[in-house]
């Protein structure tokens, strides 16, 4: 079973990243992932922490970054002027991800509709990606799509590996999540076997509820309390010969710091009763 390598700031969503990222390291993680939104969760926007002082942070607590999962919001892939300001915010980001020493960002372009011009908008979506990719190319940042998610419009496999078919950037890889997996329930070894090697990232946590497109989900539950399978998402990212990072992608809104310890305790159980291993020194 593969070894889970790195915390995400996530699980202290609505806390300061002065606030969690002594307890990320507390737990034992020397890799870390920075989590930072349009609406919440905003450890690494464009305030506080500026690029050095986070670079300084992460040292003093012994950690290395590993992917900065940011998002300045969706546009939908029809509408020209947000798309603009999404690629700006991106170019406006990337060079602050550089500065502080952040290898890989997440992006996530085009809210999920049921118009009939999907392939209009995933061809839109590939022109930006490759836009951003190669702007981020410059700056020795690669990039990530979270495939596939619910919440875009490549929330499926196909619409997935007609992007990556299409894509230009080598700079472009894919993350893959154990709650997406969960609630669509897509073959994992065909999947993964068909990203190969750009297969870059995964966050693990769980999820439950059928896809039903309107985002009533529970995308956001720790290991064990949700029905996605990780013993079976470990055993075939073991058979694809992923060696890369895994993130615990934990997320908790408006719980007290004891009781997101709680939670961070029952699902690292969970994860080790289903085979999963963790650095030394993790507790």
């Amino acid at each position: 079973m593969p070894t889970i390598t790195a915390i995400s700031s996530l699980g202290w969503a609505h806390y300061t990243l002065y606030e969690a990222l002594p307890r990320m390291a507390a737990r034992g993680f020397s890799r870390a992932e920075i989590a930072s939104f349009h609406s919440y969760c905003f450890h690494f926007n464009f305030g506080s922490p500026q690029p050095q002082e986070l670079k300084q942070m992460l040292a003093c607590h012994g950690m290395t970054p590993v992917c900065l999962n940011w998002s300045p919001g969706s546009p939908f892939a029809w509408d020209e002027a947000g798309a603009e300001r999404w690629v700006q915010a991106f170019e406006r980001k990337i060079p602050q991800a550089a500065e502080a020493g952040i290898p890989m960002m997440t992006m996530h372009f085009g809210e999920r509709n049921n118009r009939p011009d999907q392939d209009a908008q995933l061809a839109t979506a590939v022109r930006l990606y490759d836009r951003v990719g190669e702007f981020a190319a410059r700056h020795g940042v690669r990039m990530l799509l979270e495939v596939p998610h619910l919440y875009t419009i490549h929330w499926n496999v196909e619409s997935v590996l007609w992007i990556f078919e299409r894509l230009s950037s080598p700079n472009i890889g894919a993350l893959v999540d154990s709650s997406h997996w969960g609630i669509i329930g897509y073959d994992l070894d065909s999947f993964l076997g068909a990203l190969g090697k750009r297969l870059w990232h995964v966050h693990l946590r769980d999820s439950a509820g059928p896809d039903t497109g309107d985002r009533k989900q529970q995308l956001e539950m720790t290991p064990g309390r949700g029905r996605a399978d990780f013993r079976r998402f470990g055993e075939a990212l073991d058979r694809a010969g992923y060696s890369g990072d895994i993130s615990i992608e934990f997320e908790y809104r408006d719980m007290t710091f004891e009781a997101i310890e709680l939670e961070y305790d029952f699902g690292f159980r969970h994860l080790k009763d289903c085979g999963w291993h963790f650095p030394a020194g993790v507790c």
